[in-house]
């Protein structure tokens, strides 16, 4: 039998961020004796238990039919959506490819009815305006709201039967029409409707392959949402919006609408499909069984709110009552046991419970995690997912409700956490380093599979992301988790080597420098800074962290600048004030401290946190965590400058809408400062466990990898990642500068349950935590400021036969030496390797789509911290344009 001890080991390597040796040992012991018994517990430590297919890495909506057999969802961008159907079984073939939206099936998976795109002008000149202009992120969105809402308005409804590929289109009159589903019958469609300009009243019709038009479904006046069709055919559900979920993007809101941000009390409808009879309810979040009999919803009175289940076109009783808060009610198909989450405390858990007619028998709570847990849904009378986190990211869990049972009516907590279900992670991307947020679960008809769509590259700013099947019959065998284990093995140990490579030349500098960061330090910082309350620009604090930052900068012998401005006035786009003389009078201000470089001062390299916070609270981790790590790696490289220009940016207004960093931008565009590369960190104090974790929100791969390499060397923190920057001061510097981004924050990996609360606060804060970012930003930008920065202007000047020609833009910093030449087929890139003192090569065996990479070597063996590219291509030469 396997050693318990030897898991147990690799257990501990694997939570200290001793990945290599952890993944050595695992491998060990499942190449060893009664390795079968350890297969579940190093799966589930490494990545996930049940098998998982990727049906698309470009995905979202995934779906089941009713009938289980097929899955579909919708793929492309805004100006090419298309909807897939592919079987759910065996080898995931694609049934059918649909030029449409909004796909539904019938009940028994024999047609599926969609919107067909219809490409008019308006529909082509929306899409040209969002394909060619340069874009803030609101005109984006606002772009994409508009094609779809030209999609509602356009767009026919299409019947396929998925037998024949034979389509009907079904007579509907000029309208906007969304949310289709098909009735119990098969026979009859419903959706979601209303005509154009009407901002009052959407409606529910319903229409059939046999019908003459549509026809009202629900006769009720007022705005209407999101239709739930009970699956026996009694019954329709409907959500009462505060405003039309049809209204044109780009018009006013309808006359006599509420202000924005106005409070109304939550309603819903239920409409007897027999008898025609509307009933309203007050109450949010109406969540009907899978036999479609039981509808249970969330009441609210003042402080009161009250768990209600009943028949769902008959009465719903009260069946618990309480002061916390309560949300998401979920039903099991046949309705006899209910789950919810809850707020106890300050974070969200998940509780369950049997339905005993008007009370609730056996009431238990499902979790009790530091993190929120949210959204219970069953699979089976005796399991519950359940996802945990902050929005941004959340991860899924299965939670067995058959093991540790028992009435917890009553109990204390720590009682209750003797006797929580088992939980089994559900989902993961199987690699050491990578997050992958997750946004949807969907459960099949038969409770044994579930979709996921997650970004499981990590890759959270592009907008495809991947749809993946869960099978929860199926587990990885020991083949497949020795493949997995084998893969990661061979990638930290080739990041570990590249980055004690990287470092070598500046190693002892960097760590003598970061022996000097101080956790007693950090803490006076942050206790400060917390002792100012709320520092949102609206709030007096503000200016005093403002002149605290000052003085503490010039404590450290820098001549710090106030880079004041109106926030107003940079909220509206205009010029922001310059003056520094003024009094405060409503303005706010970056503080700006500036480590000239010895070699190369006219390069710049930036690090950056907000010290603002949201108006509610004191903001301890967003981010008066990350001003405190930047004022003591200010303070720890004072009187020790390097070669390039550090600027330390205390940033203003970030939870106002990034108007510091816009501002910091604004004037270094203006002045024409060369930025090579920015590390802004966010939010990296709180932590939900004992690791010392954090994630490098990136869009350089060489910085990525060189944060990596400054954590893993020369700090205990272990470090994530995400491609990440927008809605942070990041996003700043994206948009001026292009891909230059480095930095470290707790989303995604940490998702805390004080983000922009009244209780993010300093005794929730690791004050160590925030000591080892600090270090690794030091150790970051000492690597970043002495090395070369990323070469620019690569192109190819000829491809003859097998022979290519290249040149760049010789490096702009003094004491470059050589540049390495890389090249190689996209698998194995950076195969071939030459050094050249020139800034041009002459290249033998280069095929199309070879990639051919280089950087530049000073004379203290300092490589480029990150490569530039051009791939070779088959027709004439092509010149990439490094930013």
């Amino acid at each position: 039998m396997a050693s318990s001890s030897g898991l147990d080991a690799a257990n501990e390597a694997w939570e200290r961020g001793d990945y290599i040796g952890a993944l050595q040992s695992y491998i060990r012991l499942l190449n060893g004796p009664g390795s079968d018994a350890l297969i579940e517990p190093i799966a589930l430590t490494t990545g996930e238990l049940y098998r998982t297919s990727e049906l698309t890495a470009d995905g979202r909506a995934g779906r089941f039919s009713p009938d289980g057999r097929f899955i579909v969802y919708e793929t492309g961008l805004e100006t090419s959506r298309r909807t897939i159907v592919r079987r759910a079984t065996g080898d995931h073939a694609t049934v059918a490819d649909l030029p449409g939206v909004s796909a539904t099936f019938a009940p028994d998976g024999s047609k599926v009815a969609y919107l067909r795109i219809a490409e008019t002008p308006d529909f082509r000149a929306a899409a040209r305006a969002l394909d060619e202009a340069t874009l803030t992120q609101r005109d984006r969105s606002t772009l994409v709201q508009m094609i779809t809402w030209l999609i509602t308005r356009d767009s026919t409804i299409v019947v396929r039967d998925l037998a024949s590929a034979n389509e009907i289109e079904l007579p509907t009159p000029i309208m906007l029409k969304t949310a289709l589903t098909y009735a119990a019958d098969g026979r009859t469609l419903y959706f979601l409707g209303t005509r154009e300009g009407n901002d009052t009243r959407t409606d529910i019709y319903s229409i059939s392959e046999t019908s003459d038009g549509p026809t009202l479904a629900v006769d009720a006046a007022g705005l209407k949402s999101a239709p739930i069709i009970d699956p026996s055919g009694g019954a329709l559900v409907y959500i009462v919006p505060a405003t039309s979920p049809l209204r044109r993007p780009d018009q006013p809101e309808a006359a006599g609408a509420l202000p924005r941000g106005a409070r109304t009390p939550s309603t819903f409808g239920i409409a007897d499909l027999r008898s025609r009879r509307v009933s309203l309810v007050t109450g949010t979040a109406p969540a009907l069984s899978g036999d479609g009999k039981t509808l249970a919803y969330v009441a609210r009175d003042g402080a009161d709110y009250t768990l209600m289940v009943g028949p769902t076109t008959g009465l719903q009783l009260p069946i618990k009552r309480t002061t916390m808060r309560m949300d998401a009610p979920a039903l099991s198909a046949d309705g006899t046991r209910v789950a919810w989450q809850m707020m106890p405390r300050d974070d969200w858990e998940i509780f369950t419970g049997s339905v005993g007619g008007s009370a609730l028998v056996g009431e238990r709570r499902v979790t009790n995690d530091i993190q929120h847990d949210v959204l219970p849904r069953f699979i089976g009378a005796d399991r519950i997912l359940a996802v945990a986190g902050e929005p941004r990211h959340r991860r899924s869990y299965l939670y067995d409700l058959s093991a540790g049972a028992g009435d917890l009516s009553g109990a204390s907590a720590d009682a209750a956490a003797e006797r929580l279900p088992r939980r089994t992670r559900l989902f993961h991307n199987n690699t050491v380093r990578t997050i992958a947020p997750e946004y949807q679960w969907v459960v099949s008809p038969d409770e044994t599979k579930v979709i996921v769509g997650a970004e499981r590259d990590g890759d959270t700013v592009s907008p495809a992301r991947g749809v993946y099947l869960v099978d929860t019959n199926q587990r990885v065998t020991k083949a497949d988790l020795l493949a997995r284990l084998r893969g990661n093995l061979a990638g930290e140990t080739a990041l570990r080597a590249r980055g004690v490579s990287t470092f070598q030349p500046i190693a002892a500098a960097v760590r003598q420098a970061v022996s000097r960061v101080s956790v007693d330090r950090i803490f006076q910082y942050e206790k400060a800074l917390f002792d100012f309350g709320s520092k949102h620009v609206s709030q007096p604090g503000n200016h005093q962290a403002s002149e605290f930052l000052f003085d503490t900068y010039t404590s450290f012998d820098y001549e710090p600048d106030y880079q004041w401005f109106d926030p107003s006035a940079a909220r509206e786009g205009e010029t922001a004030a310059r003056s520094t003389t003024q009094a405060f009078g409503g303005r706010t201000a970056n503080v700006v401290a500036t480590l000239r470089g010895t070699v190369n001062p006219e390069i710049v390299y930036v690090v950056s946190s907000h010290f603002d916070s949201v108006a509610v609270g004191p903001g301890a981790d967003d981010d008066s965590s990350g001003t405190s790590a930047l004022l003591e790696a200010a303070r720890v490289l004072a009187g020790h400058p390097l070669p390039a220009t550090v600027v330390f940016a205390s940033m203003t207004g970030e939870e106002a809408g990034l108007l510091g960093s816009r501002e910091f931008v604004r004037r270094a565009v203006e002045q024409h400062l060369h930025v090579a590369a920015a590390l802004n960190n966010d939010m990296i104090g709180w932590a939900n466990d004992q690791r010392m974790d954090n994630t490098i929100r990136y869009s350089n791969d060489g910085i990525r990898d060189v944060q990596h390499a400054a954590a893993m060397l020369f700090t205990k923190l272990i470090t994530f990642d995400a491609r990440y920057w927008k809605g942070t001061d990041a996003a700043s510097f994206y948009d001026a500068y292009g891909d230059v981004l480095g930095g470290i924050g707790s989303y995604p990996v940490l998702s805390s349950p004080y983000y922009h609360q009244a209780s993010d606060r300093l005794e929730n804060e690791n004050h160590q935590l925030i000591a080892e970012t600090s270090k690794a930003t030091v150790a970051s930008i000492m690597l970043l400021a002495s090395s070369p920065s990323r070469l620019t202007h690569l192109k190819i000047d000829s491809h003859v036969g097998t022979a290519a020609s290249i040149s760049w833009t010789p490096s702009p910093e003094k004491g470059v030496t050589s540049y390495i030449v890389a090249y190689g087929p996209p698998a194995a890139p950076l195969q071939h390797r030459v050094t050249v003192v020139q800034p041009r090569a002459a290249l033998p065996l280069v095929a199309p789509g070879t990639i051919i990479s280089v950087k530049a070597v000073n004379a203290n063996g300092l490589e480029g911290w990150d490569w530039a590219h051009v791939t070779v291509s088959d027709q004439k030469p092509q010149t990439l344009t490094q930013p």
